[in-house]
């Protein structure tokens, strides 16, 4: 049986299950525990099934600022459907910042290049079903709830990466004292900075010194899962540790993954103040999600 990480879960058998699903990812991904259905079967729901108050949207907002979503659990899906959908949901009141069609479809690129060359009253984006497993598989509980006898199933180093890609800073919770990010939703996955005096050493490249402050610092970090080591990673603390930075290619080719990048990201949660997208351009790193990570698997 493929591992629900790295190929698509199966499809609900019913538009309910789909729905239900929907509704519990974009808690997630709006981070907000009151998403609600709209209205009930037999109502008119102006193309709206969920909608919610996401936290990206509301961080600033002095009044509610809405999304919404709408389900499609169907064999085919046109541009002039999408924008069918859209001008139902104009009609939703309050008039939404953001619209997410959700589907059961497989990704279209043809679709997604006419959903982002189009111009819209608001913003409008598409969620495939691979895009809603690969969230699914980093959420366990989710993933449990939804699809139990897969979430019984072994998971590889990849699986545990995908789960690391498909997280966000907000899902960890870090200990300082002993420099361990725990995921909130599956304990078993962890992210922690080697603190032994042979893991962190001064370090010096030619980019480490266009930040004002000497001293650099290499930081190793290991993701664990089920106190197994599935990946090592290498970092540098610059600028008087004011930012963690991925350790690039080489001295001349200033690039890191993907995986690199969103792992940072992580890392510098905690950091309240300093930017790590601004510590990146102050070094000349820049992310290739052609690369792959320049981590060893342990």
């Amino acid at each position: 049986m493929p591992s629900p990480s790295t190929s698509k879960l199966p499809i609900p058998r019913s538009w309910e299950e789909f729905e239900d699903i929907c509704a519990d990812v974009l808690k997630r991904i709006w981070q907000d525990p009151y998403v609600t259905r709209n209205g009930r079967t037999g109502q008119a729901q102006n193309g709206v099934d969920i909608f919610g108050c996401p936290k990206h949207l509301n961080a600033q907002a002095t009044t509610p600022v809405f999304a919404v979503a709408q389900c499609k659990a169907v064999e085919a899906l046109s541009l002039d459907e999408v924008k069918t959908e859209v001008t139902k949901a104009e009609r939703f009141g309050p008039v939404p910042a953001e619209y997410l069609l959700l589907t059961t479809l497989s990704r279209d690129v043809s679709l997604q290049a006419a959903v982002r060359e189009t111009s819209w009253p608001f913003s409008v984006r598409l969620m495939f079903w691979e895009d809603l497993s690969l969230e699914l598989s980093g959420h366990p509980d989710l993933l449990k709830k939804h699809f139990p006898a897969l979430a019984t199933a072994s998971v590889g180093a990849q699986d545990v990466i995908s789960r690391v890609l498909a997280s966000k800073p907000e899902d960890y919770i870090y200990d300082d004292e002993v420099g361990v990010f725990l995921h909130r939703h599956d304990v078993k996955l962890r992210i922690i900075f080697d603190r032994t005096e042979d893991a962190r050493i001064k370090f010096d490249e030619p980019w480490v010194r266009r930040f004002a402050n000497p001293n650099p610092t290499r930081q190793i970090v290991y993701i664990e899962y089920d106190s197994a080591r599935v990946q090592t990673l290498y970092f540098v603390y610059v600028d008087g540790f004011r930012y963690i930075v991925p350790f690039p290619r080489t001295q001349a080719d200033l690039r890191i993954s993907k995986t690199q990048y969103h792992l940072g990201c992580i890392l510098s949660h905690p950091i309240y103040g300093y930017i790590y997208d601004e510590g990146l351009r102050r070094a000349g790193i820049v992310v290739d999600d052609a690369l792959e990570s320049v981590a060893t698997i342990g």
